[in-house]
Order: structure tokens, then C-alpha cells, then sequence
């Protein structure tokens, strides 16, 4: 019974996660302070990496890793669009009535909606079995546990040296925290695996030691 109703409700949060995470970014968009700050963070590529990743992390079985993460990263994807459209985003003059009345432009709205739905669909899967991966002890699991903070650091470093100077002083101190944030957590997870494998390191070593004697 309690597989059954984990088999329910992992796909009902993993919906509800992306749902949420997807429609903040835009609402967030036009606040100040530290909402701005969660914006900024929000509509980075690393951080929906970091969603389909984690959704995988929190499964034990490699299918619903790779399933549950394309699901959470699809409805994300809906949610920001759905949330752009209801803010106007898609609004487009209608240049044949005399009026200037605006509409809705439907090709733009679909087009980018489905194009990274389908990113979503096969990123999402990815993601989600790395995350599974990363569970993994040691040195076996380092490699897709570090994953995202590499993702993090070229994407925040490309960030910084072509799109700081339009962006303003808020998101500029923003990919700085998150640059040297993301160069610390990954030498504390190679660090933290290496420390991990010598005391194993040494144990094995010692009976082989004790046999020569």
C-alpha cells in the first residue's frame, strides 16, 4: 500500500514542483529587492537543470528518475509560458485594424511553448537519471553529482562577460554569489569524495599488510 501511494503521489508533487517553479520566474520578473534576486536566479538555465536533477536525486528507481524529472521540467516549461501569456507577454498590434487593438499572437505563443517542451522531453530524462546516479557513494557518484555546479559555472561565467553590462548592478552581484557559490560547492563535493575513498583506501590495505607478516 505505501508503494502504491508513493507511485501516486511522486508524480502528483513532481507536477506540482515544476507548476510552481515554471510561474515564478515571470511573476517575479517586475519586484524589487530580493524578489528581483529570486528572479534572476529563477530564469537562469542551471537552476531548471538543477529542478529535472533533483527530481531524480529524490527517486531510487532509474525509470521514475528519468520519467518524474521530464514531467516536472514539461509542466515547468507550461507554467512559464502559460504565466508570460497571462501577463501580456504575447500581445501583438494588429496592424489591419485601424484602432491599433492588440492580439494575441498564437504562432509565437505555440511555437516557443512546444519547442521547449520538446527540450524539456529529452533534457528532462537526462537530467533526472543523473540525478538517480548521483546517489551513488564515492568517487562512482562524483561525476553527476557535480554536474550541475559545472553547468552553473560556465553558464554564470558566460553570463557575466556578455550580459552583465545590459542587466544592471542586481543581476551582475547576483551571478557573482551564485559563480563563487557554485566553485564551492564543487570543490567540496570532490573534496568530500576523495576524504571519503582514503580511509576505505586504507582499510584494504591493512589486511593485505597483516597477511605478508
Amino acid at each position: 500500500m505505501f508503494s502504491l501511494r508513493s507511485h501516486v503521489l511522486a508524480p502528483m508533487a513532481a507536477l506540482a514542483i515544476g507548476t510552481v517553479f515554471g510561474a515564478l520566474a515571470p511573476l517575479l520578473e517586475a519586484s524589487d529587492g530580493m524578489g528581483h534576486v529570486a528572479h534572476v536566479v529563477l530564469a537562469a538555465g542551471w537552476t531548471w537543470a538543477a529542478l529535472a536533477f533533483c527530481v531524480g536525486l529524490a527517486r531510487k528507481s532509474r525509470v521514475e528518475s528519468a520519467a518524474l524529472a521530464a514531467v516536472s521540467l514539461t509542466s515547468a516549461v507550461i507554467a512559464y509560458y502559460a504565466t508570460k501569456f497571462k501577463q501580456g507577454e504575447f500581445q501583438v498590434a494588429n496592424l489591419a485594424d485601424p484602432s491599433g487593438a492588440a492580439q494575441v499572437s498564437w504562432d509565437s505563443f505555440l511555437s516557443k511553448t512546444i519547442a521547449w517542451c520538446v527540450v524539456a522531453l529529452f533534457l528532462g530524462p537526462l537530467l533526472g537519471l543523473a540525478g538517480n546516479l548521483a546517489r551513488a557513494d564515492g568517487l562512482r557518484g562524483l561525476p553527476f553529482r557535480v554536474l550541475v555546479p559545472v553547468v552553473t559555472l560556465v553558464e554564470t561565467t558566460q553570463r557575466l562577460r556578455f550580459e552583465a553590462s545590459l542587466q544592471g548592478t542586481v543581476a551582475r552581484a547576483t551571478w557573482t554569489v551564485v559563480l563563487v557559490a557554485a566553485g564551492v560547492l564543487l570543490i567540496g563535493l570532490v573534496g568530500h569524495a576523495v576524504l571519503a575513498r582514503r580511509p576505505r583506501a586504507s582499510a584494504e590495505r591493512a589486511p593485505s599488510l597483516e597477511g605478508r607478516r
